[in-house]
């Protein structure tokens, strides 16, 4: 196909809107194959994608006041294979739109939490280009370069979001460390793939750091206007498992990283002086650099006759606890795929995890208290549970009803617990 036909496939994606994009397989999408396009476009070299997320969220206990909101997100997609188009082999290019508007149920209720309850808002109501980066297979695929505008989940900390809480969704290190950006936000940067095995791989990258880049401003453009303040180099490495289940191999999959990011950043407790800051007002002392180390793992454990079976999961992220207000996040969780034979699309989701407050700001608390400068509550971590049912209604819709339970919002010991319903509908088109 030529260069021109590639235009005008991702120009009518964009401006048809969803329901114009295709994805490579009609299977489990609202639009099926579109009379033989979807297969003849992924036959040329062009798989084009598009869906939808909505989240109604309402707590009944915890915050300042109960409140409602909704927040939702168009998510537009296109990936040319230029080995199929031009003969340019192990070539690639990706282009990922993503809109997002809506309300913050955190802010509307006052929920004062540390993680948010509403995982689909963030980043403002605004049109972003999330991912345009090239990317080029080398020697069979063992070496993977891509290059770009991106978002670090493509690459980094894979973790699905199978849930509404934002503890247990995406790319977790983003929401607690600066300058790691998550979907939909994206930066420029450049990411190294080696697979010396098909089980395991080794992945480095490097992006800029702008804080510009999270501005409702930079929209749809490529470039981030602004000086950038440093670099943040991300590593990890990951290994495949397939344990052995008789006539079925359970997959599974474990990670670990570490990030280092070249940008200062102001100490939560110190002043240039080496002071609490708490106690003389000065400016904050400024770190050279922020760092942080992360592991994470997804196992099956059990197949049932539908096919699905029961999933384990485990997250582990250790942020800088000079600089960063959340330096720990922990969790758990299960899910368990096709609870009944009839309905091997359901999901049932349970998830646990604890975000700790780091204790330099817990100390700057003490002193404010102990200098009658509170009462201040002094915070410790806050603990979030989830359970939550996805129900295939028709191919490639779903809803999926939550119920999340929050206990001491924000690390306050005093702010008892909160209880937030909740509603997802998830269609792919």
């Amino acid at each position: 196909m030529r260069p021109s036909s590639i235009s005008a496939a991702l120009a009518a994606c964009l401006a048809l809107g969803a329901t114009a994009c295709v994805h490579a397989s009609g299977e489990n999408t609202l639009t099926g194959d579109w009379h033989g396009a979807r297969t003849r476009l992924h036959d040329q070299g062009i798989d084009l994608s598009a869906d939808y997320v909505g989240e109604w969220l309402r707590n009944t206990t915890g915050g300042t006041h109960d409140a409602t909101a909704y927040a939702d997100q168009i998510h537009l997609g296109a990936a040319f294979d230029f080995d199929t188009l031009f003969g340019w082999r192990g070539g690639s290019l990706h282009v990922d739109i993503t809109n997002r508007n809506g309300h913050q149920l955190d802010a509307r209720a006052g929920l004062g939490t540390l993680l948010e309850t509403h995982e689909i808002y963030g980043a403002g109501n605004v049109t972003r280009l999330t991912r345009f980066y090239l990317e080029q297979q080398l020697w069979q695929g063992r070496l993977d370069i891509k290059a770009g505008r991106m978002d670090l989940n493509a690459d980094f900390y894979p973790l699905s979001c199978d849930f509404e809480n934002l503890s247990f969704c995406g790319s977790l290190p983003g929401y607690i460390t600066p300058g790691w950006y998550s979907w939909p936000v994206s930066q420029l940067g450049g990411v190294i793939r080696l697979n010396p095995a098909s089980a395991w791989y080794i992945r480095v990258g490097a992006f800029d750091v702008n804080p510009r880049n999270a501005d409702p401003s930079q929209g749809l453009k490529l470039g981030t206007p602004g000086r950038s303040t440093g670099t943040l180099v991300v590593g990890e490495a990951g290994w495949d498992t397939a344990l052995d289940a008789g006539s079925h191999a359970l997959p599974g999959s474990w990670r670990i990283g570490a990030w280092r990011n070249s940008a200062s950043a102001p100490d939560l407790l110190l002043d240039v002086d080496g002071a609490p800051r708490v106690l003389t007002g000065a400016d904050a002392l400024q770190r050279s650099s922020t760092q942080g180390s992360y592991a994470l793992v997804k196992q099956q454990l059990t197949r049932n006759v539908a096919g699905g079976g029961l999933t384990a999961f485990g997250n582990l992220i250790r942020a800088d606890s000079d600089t960063d207000r959340v330096d720990r996040m922990v969790s758990v969780g299960l899910l368990y795929q096709a609870p009944f034979a009839a309905r091997p699309h359901d999901r049932i989701g349970l998830a646990w995890g604890q975000n700790r407050v780091s204790g330099r700001a817990v100390e700057a608390a003490r002193l404010a208290n102990a200098h009658g400068m509170g009462p201040l509550a002094v915070p410790g971590s806050e603990s979030v549970l989830e359970l939550n049912y996805s129900a295939e209604v028709v191919p490639g819709l779903s809803l999926m009803p939550s119920v999340q339970r929050v206990r001491h919002p924000g690390g306050n010991p005093d702010a008892g617990t909160a209880t937030v319903l909740g509603l997802r509908l998830a269609a792919t088109f």
